[in-house]
């Protein structure tokens, strides 16, 4: 995993949690009121019942006040309502459980799944009240609360989290294909490097090595310019100007000396530096695909460029990926980051990459220039 994705991870995992956490917060108050809405509501029904019970039972006629009681407490069977009235043993009680909460108390009980809020009174004739009443309705307006809470905290943190990933990937990427492009002219420096440092050379060819990795260090600081300025799609156009094909395949040719080259397209327009870097992306493909030591040939013709191989071809479905990069979330082993890359210079030209298999069954890499500005 790459260094960026475990960040990216990293990140996502403690946003998560601080929105989450704030969700949290903001959800609290509102079940805070969902539930003392409910309390307050059951409080003043329970008073109204026992204040209207009290009152019935003092008008009973001597002997009658239990099945006064009765009669009026089954007036609210069905209605979600269950009651105990009790003094001394003797009573009336519609629970559908057996509840013990001592008077002036209230809350919540859940029986069997099912919620109900209790309300504990003392009568002033003494006998202990129980108010039971169903709370489905409160309790399915929290669980709808609290799923709309965690809902909305998955979608934000989804949102957040592919926002992240591809701020972070955009960050990422020049650097990534800084790496790539650097690999070649590093590798060519470096040999020539060790060539200086080892092998006895005249005058002239010393002063060839130097030159070319002098050359070479400029190409990177360019090839570093021109990838941020590609990858910065609000950035200007890059000015083209006129590029000499033979120089820019000679100079191949010294990296990949089984390169060999037909010019029939003398000059170019378009930017050295990303030309340079495509070509060399494609012929060191090009070069890998191929047996040891066979040729690998570039060739120029009015408005095409072409890089053909020897190699043993690519499967149908590496040739998918070279010509289509963008439609696949991760990278091909055929092609890697190169690929992309030189698709996106291609188009900077007003050019298209394409990809197909050679007569031989090698693989012919093909840019086709359709804006008139490069020729």
């Amino acid at each position: 995993m790459k260094l960026w994705q475990k960040t990216y991870l990293l990140s996502t995992l403690l946003c998560a949690l601080i929105l989450y956490g704030c969700m949290f917060g903001v959800t609290a108050p509102a079940l805070s009121v969902t539930v003392k809405g409910a309390t307050d509501a059951a409080l003043r029904e329970e008073r109204v019942i026992a204040g209207t019970l009290e009152r019935t039972m003092d008008q009973a006629p001597e002997g009658r006040q239990l099945p006064v009681m009765q009669t009026f407490l089954e007036y609210y069977a069905g209605t979600g309502l269950y009651f105990e009235a009790r003094q001394d043993g003797a009573g009336y009680s519609s629970l559908p459980f057996a509840v013990d909460k001592a008077p002036g108390t209230l809350g919540f009980l859940r029986d069997q799944g099912r919620l109900y809020l209790f309300v504990s009174d003392k009568l002033p004739s003494g006998y202990d009240f129980l108010y039971l009443k169903d709370a489905a309705a409160t309790d399915a307006l929290l669980k709808r609360q609290v799923t709309a809470a965690a809902l909305t905290g998955t979608l934000v943190a989804l949102l957040m989290g592919l926002a992240l990933y591809v701020l972070l990937y955009r960050v990422n990427l020049p650097v990534s294909r800084l790496a790539h492009e650097m690999r070649t002219p590093l590798t060519a420096m470096k040999g020539y490097a060790e060539t200086l440092r080892d092998a006895k050379l005249n005058e002239e060819q010393r002063y060839m090595a130097a030159s070319y990795i002098a050359e070479e260090s400029t190409r990177l600081s360019d090839i570093s310019a021109r990838l941020l300025t590609l990858h910065n799609a609000k950035e200007e156009a890059t000015p083209f100007g006129p590029v000499d094909v033979e120089e820019l395949f000679d100079h191949i040719q010294q990296t990949y000396p089984t390169v060999t080259y037909e010019v029939h397209w003398p000059t170019i327009f378009g930017d050295r530096a990303m030309l340079s870097s495509l070509l060399n992306n494609l012929v060191d493909n090009a070069v890998k695909a191929s047996p040891a030591g066979a040729p690998v040939e570039l060739r120029a013709a009015p408005n095409v460029l072409a890089v053909m191989d020897h190699g043993s071809g690519m499967s149908d479905e590496a040739l998918n990926y070279v010509n289509h990069p963008s439609k696949f979330k991760k990278l091909h082993t055929s092609g890697g980051l190169g690929v992309p890359l030189c698709h996106q210079i291609a188009q900077a030209h007003g050019a298209k990459l394409t990809y197909a298999r050679g007569a031989d069954g090698g693989t012919v890499a093909t840019v086709t220039f359709y804006n008139s500005l490069t020729s």
